[in-house]
């Protein structure tokens, strides 16, 4: 199995903290010539990362890449078996790549202090906090998100949160997790898969955040 990634990338992170926890045989190498060139295309026909390729399989949309995962390896179970859990953990895990991490995206033009608009980084950081609040507000930590072990529905958030605090500290900003969410954190980075995965996203992002100051 071979996942085409790079630690830049939090949905390359979200799927490589699935592969190690569940221990799976995998390869984790970065797209030829870059994503979306015609090399990769060749490999991966959307061009996306992450890019999963299981023998015949071909897979991107990292919802996709771990639900396949999931059902593929079973054990440690990340989606329960209830229905009505499963629709929830689905729903949280929604809300990372459809509410959260698109706000933090969209100030990746931010980072350089050239192209820096005071105005865009006050209205954007309200808007994700109030996200984050709407995150407190669906999860009930136990100490997981809905969940006593670690589930599909935190994955996405560990490498996407790392990203937050460390461009909000480039901005000068203040990072708030909701306190109600602070304990769930911490039980999530001492995951062996997520820590290992982390430090490679914070290394990567660390030199990319240097690299635009100059």
């Amino acid at each position: 199995m071979i996942l085409y990634a790079l630690p830049i990338s939090n949905f390359c992170s979200k799927v490589a903290i699935v592969l190690r926890h569940k221990q799976i045989p995998h390869q984790i190498i970065p797209p030829p010539n870059g994503y979306g060139s015609p090399e990769y295309k060749l490999v991966v026909p959307t061009g996306k990362i992450p890019g999963l390729v299981d023998g015949e399989l071909v897979l991107s949309e990292s919802e996709a890449i771990n639900e396949y995962l999931e059902e593929q390896y079973p054990n440690p179970v990340m989606l329960p078996g209830d229905p009505k859990k499963r629709a929830q953990l689905r729903q949280l895990s929604r809300h990372h790549d459809l509410a959260v991490e698109p706000i933090i995206r969209s100030l990746f033009g931010q980072v350089s202090p050239q192209t820096r608009n005071t105005e865009v980084l006050q209205n954007k950081a309200a808007e994700l906090q109030k996200q984050l609040n709407m995150l407190a507000d669906l999860a009930d930590p136990q100490p997981f998100l809905l969940t006593a072990e670690m589930s599909l529905a935190d994955v996405g958030y560990a490498p996407t949160l790392l990203l937050g605090e460390l461009m909000w500290e480039c901005f000068g900003m203040t990072w708030d997790l909701p306190s109600q969410l602070q304990e769930w954190q911490q039980a999530l980075w001492q995951v062996p898969a997520v820590a290992e995965t982390l430090r490679e996203a914070r290394e990567a992002t660390v030199t990319w955040i240097a690299s635009k100051q100059g």
